[in-house]
């Protein structure tokens, strides 16, 4: 284990044995792992190929991911009526194919008070935490995440004129990179602080509304003006309305982001922002689960996005489609297959990258987690350019055909 770990795992062992915190501590994470083998793999040695488009956001999951576990404990200090005090942990691990190495990280770490301004449910909390986070699952891609250390304020109750709407603000800090001056292979750093705003919990077009607003700002712009010059961005936006709601036999969840400035990409698990390649973009999406029958249901994923960069650099579009469907053949076993496609074509070259990738998976559980799975997935791509770095495309040669054999638990609680 790693040496900078026992701390916090002798604290969790404390939390967890002391006698006044059964009744008060709750786990919580998701796991999965197992086996994943590439025959004719392009990483050799029969390592797992892992299929997406280069330079498009995500992938298509099922048979497409490697091990990931997220184990965390959340401990309350204080409760007396209404008002509560927790502190909580998380530690994520993941698994890297190419090096067989495992990795660790503290993911969060936070103290929150419940019950605050005389509300039963308003809470403050500050130290590492994610912010209500917004995935497409299916795609694996998380496109609205300000997770960082901060401090924030959730569901704060507006009055009843409102509708029962609630607002969360909180500003994280996160660094932003960019190129030393004559020195392209030196990046430096600089601290961005971004505060987020969001409204949930409208009743709109029979689902519920959420509308955010994250914003970027450089601290301290000295350095960043010596090696960018005085014009370069020091901020940036970006603007989300998501929409949840039962349409007929779906659930469907609708979103549409503008980003601008160092927010360009938006705020997604991949990066915050980018202090040297500033722009603008837009993205839509679209995903859900429909339920059909009782042997029936489907999963669906769609996303475009649309990014073009200041100073000439390259833009890109991409689009990915994709769809799950399940058949239940009784309580015990279900057969999932999932096909994807995916493209990403650049401002600088006239040939786009494409992947297509299909999976087919037979599922085992009991009703509830943990779901045991074999599967098989075929996939093919064609890369004609690669991303360097965000927003600089060479041109590149690459196709890939080939098969992964694999079988995996999933869980979560």
């Amino acid at each position: 284990m790693d040496m900078k770990l026992l701390p916090t795992a002798a604290l969790l062992s404390v939390i967890c044995l002391s006698s006044s915190a059964i009744a008060s501590t709750d786990f919580f994470g998701y796991a999965r792992a197992g086996l994943h083998v590439s025959p004719d793999s392009s990483n050799g040695n029969g390592h797992p190929d892992y299929i997406k488009a280069e330079g498009a956001s995500g992938k298509y999951r099922l048979g497409n991911e490697d091990d990931w576990a997220e184990l965390g404990v959340r401990h309350d200090l204080y409760h007396q009526d209404n008002q509560r005090a927790e502190i909580g942990f998380m530690m994520g691990t993941w698994h890297n194919p190419i090096s067989r190495s495992n990795s660790f990280t503290i993911m969060q770490a936070w103290g929150q008070l419940y019950g605050i301004f005389g509300s039963d449910i308003t809470s403050m909390w500050a130290g590492h935490r994610y912010t209500r986070n917004l995935a497409d699952d299916m795609l694996d891609f998380k496109h609205w995440d300000n997770t960082g250390r901060g401090i924030g304020i959730r569901d704060l109750e507006l009055s009843d004129s409102f509708g029962g709407s609630l607002i969360d603000v909180s500003v994280a800090y996160h660094n932003g990179d960019y190129n030393e001056l004559g020195v392209d292979s030196s990046r430096l750093k600089s601290a961005v602080i971004s505060p987020e705003a969001r409204i949930h919990g409208i009743d709109f077009l029979g689902g519920n509304l959420t509308l955010g607003a994250n914003f970027a700002y450089v601290v301290d712009d000295e350095q960043l003006v010596d090696n960018l010059g005085s014009d370069a961005e020091k901020a940036g936006y970006m603007l989300t309305v998501n929409h949840k709601a039962s349409i007929g036999p779906a659930w469907n969840i609708f979103t549409v982001q503008l980003n601008g400035g160092i927010g360009v990409a938006g705020w997604t698990q991949d990066a915050k922002v980018h202090l040297d390649t500033p722009g603008n973009s837009y993205r839509v999406l679209n995903n859900g689960f429909c339920t059909i029958n009782d042997r029936w249901s489907c999963q669906y994923s769609f996303m475009y996005e649309n990014i073009s960069l200041d100073n000439n650099l390259d833009g890109k579009e991409t689009l990915s489609v994709g769809v799950r469907p399940r058949y239940n053949w009784t309580d015990f076993t279900q057969t999932e297959v999932e096909i994807g496609y995916q493209q990403a074509e650049s401002d600088r070259f006239s040939n786009k990258n494409t992947a297509f990738k299909s999976t087919i998976a037979q599922k085992f559980h009991f009703g509830g987690v943990p779901h045991l799975r074999i599967y098989a997935t075929y996939a093919d791509s064609e890369t004609n350019w690669k991303e360097d770095s965000f927003g600089y495309h060479v041109a590149d040669s690459r196709e890939l055909d080939t098969w992964t054999f694999g079988a995996q638990f999933e869980a979560w609680w």
